[in-house]
């Protein structure tokens, strides 16, 4: 704590409020240091000697910090890691904040930045690192489920924990699900607790991603729930001998691509939760894209979960297999 040395009034502690006002009132307060107490006394900076019938002594008090800057960018923390999604940010702020938010979440060890959107065949973004020890290994625990994962290796939302128990809710007894693209399992694993009775086919195709997915299935206890499957849903999806009464979609990019091979393995009255990236008014021309699939879809609801820019968002349509 830096000290600076100046004049200060020194009252006693029950008078201490009252001279603060008066002092204030009259543009006296020095507010590069801050107000300290001492005992039973309190020492208020003031800027010049004053003839008010206050005691007036030289003290050395705790220079006053400059507020932090606002900053309006969004951050995600997931475990002992925060991710900075401000593409557009300069290093030099996205440090200045990432300062911010490891004083503010004690828990964080990292800070990065997201500098790439989520691309590729293995579904993961691109960063650097702003501040800690730069480890992207972490633990996560989420609706009473606990989640193994590297930030950097794999794709994860946690401004999907809602969604996901959105889903979860809907799930009935003895269900047959497929969670088509996995990931490291938080659809997967939440209906496993949620729902003791259903069968989860867990699909991922990111060799990292579906590691975790395997870990975290025995992390969480649902072994005899949750079936991995590690390979891509193109190839496995048609491989699986079963028919499922819930289909989960979360992949937003190219999920519409997937979607006649999900209806090749649903029973009639199935639900599909299909995620789609679109324009932010574009569920009209989406959903005459999905009807184009197979006229017997009945659409149950749609709702934004997740917002990618101004003008792109992650929309969800709840679709009923006639």
């Amino acid at each position: 704590m830096r000290m600076g040395l100046g004049l200060a009034v020194k009252v006693p502690r029950s008078g201490a409020e009252e001279a603060r006002r008066r002092l204030a009132g009259l543009g006296l307060l020095d507010r590069s240091r801050r107000i300290m107490r001492n005992g039973e006394f309190v020492y208020i900076p003031v800027t010049r000697p004053v003839e008010l019938g206050f005691e007036v002594v030289s003290v050395s008090l705790p220079v006053a910090e400059p507020k932090a800057p606002m900053f309006r960018a969004s951050y995600d923390v997931v475990g002992s890691v925060a991710i900075v999604n401000d593409m557009d940010m300069d290093v030099e702020n996205a440090r200045r904040l990432a300062e911010l938010i490891m004083a503010r979440h004690r828990r964080v060890r990292t800070v990065l930045q997201k500098v790439g959107e989520v691309s590729g065949v293995e579904r993961v973004a691109s960063f650097r690192v702003l501040a800690g020890d730069g480890v992207t290994e972490t633990v996560y625990r989420e609706s009473g489920c606990v989640y193994k994962l590297d930030v950097a290796r794999v794709f994860f939302s946690p401004r999907l924990s809602t969604e996901r128990l959105r889903v979860a809710a809907q799930v009935g007894e003895n269900e047959s699900v497929l969670d088509m693209f996995a990931g490291v399992g938080p659809f997967s694993i939440l209906i496993a607790r949620r729902h003791p009775s259903t069968t989860i086919y867990a699909v991922e195709k990111n060799h990292a991603a579906c590691s975790y997915l395997l870990e975290n299935i025995k992390l969480n206890k649902v072994e005899k729930q949750v079936k991995p499957f590690c390979g891509d849903a193109a190839e496995i999806v048609p491989q699986l001998d079963k028919q499922f009464n819930r289909v989960i979609m979360n992949l937003p990019h190219q999920s519409l691509k997937y979607l006649p091979l999900a209806l090749s393995k649903c029973v009639s009255g199935a639900v599909i939760h299909l995620y789609v990236a679109e324009e932010r008014e574009g569920e009209e021309s989406v959903w005459e894209r999905i009807k184009s699939v197979y006229a017997g879809l009945l659409l149950r609801e749609t709702r934004v979960v997740k917002e990618i820019s101004p003008r792109m968002v992650i929309r969800v349509y709840d679709l009923v297999v006639g």
